[in-house]
């Protein structure tokens, strides 16, 4: 063979080897691949629906997504269990999300689409609500729905040593451990105080409509009501409608003032505090639920398990004796 002939034949063998190693390079699925190396890491987000804490809690998302270099994927579940599945399975199988992070619509229900995400290894955690199924759950932070009941209570003990209570207490959706904790916690700590009194439960299903119908028909069933347990400020514009439907929507001093105790810590209910009709608010910390849920993610992408597999972070009590000290750390009177 001619000597330009060897070195042609050589630089062909070489050009082939390399080109078989760029082809076979990652191509186990490991990622570790120049296309996969440098790529973005995406998280998945799914709602139950938007209103005003939602909205916050999205934005807590986004912001420790932001930090982290991560980018974020959202879909709103208007309330419909099924609907929420379907779009968690997009997020999982279509958009290859590496991670999802989910308020759950149904606690129960939800438990299809953890397995689902613990089937194609990706990261499935809960914020807000609590999931009923642990086991293919990532990571939950929540808020602590009985301190947090426990909490509101404490403000009619202290209002009740001065003034016998009738309580209209509203209750929301029984599907949701937030509202169940928020109840049995309010309820343990009342029981057997003989200043106060349950005139009333009425039930909401987190449904704004329920809870003005309920309100309104208690109050004239029994004028005698003088305070209102509302556990969460997504039903504070309804009772706040019955309220003033009734005349009896007045600031504190007023002899027709009805004594009042929300959870949440949202925009109308740092309003109501302002003018003085709403006496105390339990603040749900909810800049904790995105930084917390974002650090878990962070963590198990590496390759590492959470510290603590399940958080719970109890509300902070803004009422109208700390609200010039303590309003600026909630959430609704911040934004």
């Amino acid at each position: 063979m001619k000597p330009f002939g060897v070195a042609r034949c050589l630089a062909l063998v070489a050009a082939a080897s390399l080109a078989l190693t760029a082809c076979g390079s990652g191509s186990d699925g490991s990622g570790s691949d120049s296309a996969t190396a440098g790529k973005k890491r995406t998280i998945g987000v799914s709602f139950d629906l938007l209103n005003a804490i939602r909205q916050a809690e999205k934005s807590s998302i986004q912001k420790a997504a932001d930090a982290a270099g991560y980018s974020v994927v959202f879909a709103v579940a208007d309330q419909d269990a099924q609907k929420q599945a379907s779009q968690i399975q997009d997020l999982i199988q279509t958009k290859k999300v590496d991670a999802v992070i989910v308020i759950a619509q149904d606690g129960q229900q939800i438990a299809s689409s953890a397995s689902l995400a613990k089937a194609h290894k990706v990261p499935f955690l809960a914020i807000d609500r609590a999931v009923a199924d642990q086991q293919s759950v990532t990571f939950q932070i929540t808020g602590d729905p009985v301190a947090d009941g426990k909490a509101a209570a404490a403000e009619f003990l202290a209002a009740a040593k001065t003034t016998p209570l009738k309580v209209l207490e509203l209750v929301g959706g029984l599907t949701d451990q937030n509202a169940i904790g928020r109840r049995d916690g309010f309820n343990a700590a009342l029981a057997g105080q003989p200043n106060i009194t349950i005139a009333s439960q009425v039930p909401t299903d987190w449904n704004p409509t329920q809870a003005l119908d309920g309100t309104s028909n208690a109050l004239q069933k029994d004028p005698t009501i003088n305070s209102i347990y509302v556990p969460s400020d997504f039903l504070l514009p309804s009772v706040q409608s019955a309220l003033t439907a009734a005349n009896k929507l007045a600031p504190i001093g007023d002899p027709k003032h009805v004594f009042m105790v929300t959870i949440d810590g949202d925009q109308n209910g740092c309003k109501a505090m302002q003018a003085k009709t709403l006496d105390a608010d339990i603040a749900t910390p909810v800049d904790e639920f995105g930084k917390q849920a974002i650090a878990a993610i962070t963590t198990t992408l590496g390759g590492q398990p959470v510290a603590s597999k399940t958080v719970q972070a109890k509300g902070l009590t803004l009422n109208q004796a700390n609200f010039a000290t303590t309003s600026a750390q909630v959430w609704g009177c911040a934004s």
